[in-house]
């Protein structure tokens, strides 16, 4: 997703991105473009209907929240032939004119020939019918929520990628809720075997750590991915891993969804309180976007995950559930998060070329990360000044 707010301002004025790109690129700003003459505006490639919206004399423009989630969850791309390597524009599927709605529901992600249907006749019949768009439009904002949860639990399985930390409550908890019978899962009958659910499928407690001797471990390894895959098969997770800007994540996201978001990570041991719990402290921060939560390192899932891979700074992907979004006086937005599970990283994921289309229609931005990461965070930061954005 473009974070240049150029383009963002002339998409939500009618024109394609292609050419918003191009007019930003040009030095050309909103301001620098309502100071011209109409034929200047038409030189530059803009159509007729779209010059007085430009001039502030058509339809108001689309908000910027608006267009930001419904170009977010169509993927940038066209929700009729989804080719990524076409400009797109946001469309009233009711006219303007007739609905004066700039609601969701009535907008459509169109490539520039699919536009162009949306707006033709054949034998006086519309070529891409309302209803048709409508269609097109719910069947592939279905299938984009499904997009970031299989491509994350793929990578896992294909691409040799290991799960280094569960929320085994947390985790348990949400696939309950939606509905899992855990009894049914492959790996509880090896759990249940090793003595790490009882016959419920409930875990076991146990005081330390919970990865301890090869059978049990294994089994229990396989039992909670399985019930992680089972339960995110119910939810949408969304992989906000190239999203994290601050000028549009608090539109994309809200308390209490699902997200992914693999990147640098830094941890932080945090003091015993005397539970024999071993707390940790993750943070990511990049783009003036803070996300934060505390997990318990006992439940990591190997000696190596516990020993290396949850200490220090390391490039990690964590599933997160979020709690609350905040910015502070500096204007970086805090994202306080419950971790349910963390894994190795795969560049794949990060960089989401699963939806390589994003990437050839030049529409996301590189990430800029923080300064050093070690030292990045203020004494102030370690003296609980966050502590309420972190639920375990």
């Amino acid at each position: 997703m473009t974070r240049n707010p150029v383009e963002r301002a002339l998409m939500a004025r009618g024109i394609d991105s292609g050419l918003a790109r191009r007019l930003r690129e040009e030095k050309w700003t909103l301001a620098k473009l309502q100071l011209q003459r109409p034929e200047k505006l038409l030189e530059l490639g803009l159509s007729e209907s779209v010059v007085p919206k430009i001039l502030g004399k058509g339809r108001p423009p689309i908000p910027l929240d608006v267009l930001i989630k419904t170009l977010y969850d169509n993927r940038w791309v066209c929700c009729v032939c989804r080719n990524a390597e076409r400009p797109v524009i946001v469309h009233h599927i009711k006219s303007w004119a007739e609905s004066r709605d700039h609601s969701p529901a009535n907008l459509a992600v169109l490539c520039s020939i699919h536009h162009g249907e949306a707006h033709s006749t054949h034998a006086l019949e519309l070529t891409l019918t309302a209803d048709r768009l409508k269609a097109e439009k719910a069947a592939w904002e279905q299938d984009v929520s499904r997009l970031d949860p299989l491509a994350i639990f793929k990578a896992t399985q294909l691409m040799s990628c290991q799960w280094w930390y569960f929320n085994h409550l947390r985790v348990f908890e949400i696939a309950e809720n939606v509905g899992v019978d855990v009894t049914q899962l492959q790996g509880y009958q090896a759990a249940l075997r090793n003595g790490v659910c009882d016959e419920d499928g409930y875990l076991c407690t146990r005081e330390g750590l919970l990865y301890v001797g090869q059978a049990p471990s294994h089994s229990l390894h396989r039992y909670m991915s399985n019930m992680l895959r089972a339960a995110m098969d119910h939810a949408c997770v969304r992989n906000i891993s190239d999203d994290l800007d601050r000028s549009t994540l608090d539109i994309l996201v809200t308390p209490g969804d699902l997200v992914f978001v693999q990147g640098s990570y830094h941890f932080t041991d945090m003091p015993s309180d005397g539970s024999g719990a071993d707390m940790v402290r993750g943070r990511r921060r990049v783009n003036k976007v803070e996300i934060t939560f505390v997990f318990d390192r006992n439940e990591g899932t190997s000696g190596s995950a516990r020993t290396e891979w949850l200490l220090g700074v390391h490039t990690l992907g964590c599933l997160l559930r979020v709690n609350k979004l905040q910015r502070d006086l500096n204007g970086v937005l805090h994202l306080g998060a419950t971790v349910l599970a963390i894994r190795s990283a795969h560049e794949e994921l990060k960089s989401r070329m699963y939806e390589i289309g994003l990437y050839q229609s030049g529409l996301i931005g590189h990430e800029v990360e923080d300064d050093d990461l070690e030292g990045s965070w203020s004494d102030n930061d370690e003296d609980g000044r966050h502590d309420d954005f972190l639920y375990s």
